[in-house]
C-alpha cells in the first residue's frame, strides 16, 4: 500500500513560522539583507497559506450557520401561519341536551 503526505498545517507550522520570524527580526537587526529577504517571504507565503486556509474554513462555518438561521425563521413563520389557519376552522360552540 502507498501512502501519501498530504499537505496539512499543523502546531509544526505554526513553531516554524515562529522560528523564522526571529531568524527574520536578528538577521534584520544584523542588516543581513537575503536572509532578511527570505525569511520574510516565507513568512509572508506560508502565513498567507495558513491565514487562508482559516479563513476558509471560518466562512463556510458562517454561511452554514446562517443558512441554518435562516432554515429556523422560515420554520417558525410557517409554524405560526399554519396554527392560524388551523385555528380559523374550528368553532367552538356550547350546547345543552335535552331530556
Amino acid at each position: 500500500m502507498l501512502i501519501q503526505k498530504r499537505w496539512g498545517f499543523g502546531i509544526g507550522s505554526i513553531f516554524s513560522l515562529i522560528v523564522v520570524y526571529f531568524i527574520y527580526l536578528y538577521s534584520n537587526d544584523k542588516k543581513w539583507m537575503l536572509l532578511a529577504f527570505i525569511s520574510k517571504w516565507y513568512l509572508i507565503i506560508v502565513g498567507g497559506l495558513i491565514l487562508l486556509s482559516l479563513g476558509i474554513v471560518l466562512l463556510i462555518i458562517l454561511f452554514s450557520l446562517l443558512m441554518f438561521l435562516i432554515a429556523m425563521l422560515k420554520l417558525h413563520s410557517f409554524r405560526k401561519k399554519y396554527k392560524k389557519h388551523d385555528a380559523k376552522e374550528y368553532i367552538d360552540a356550547d350546547y345543552k341536551v335535552k331530556e
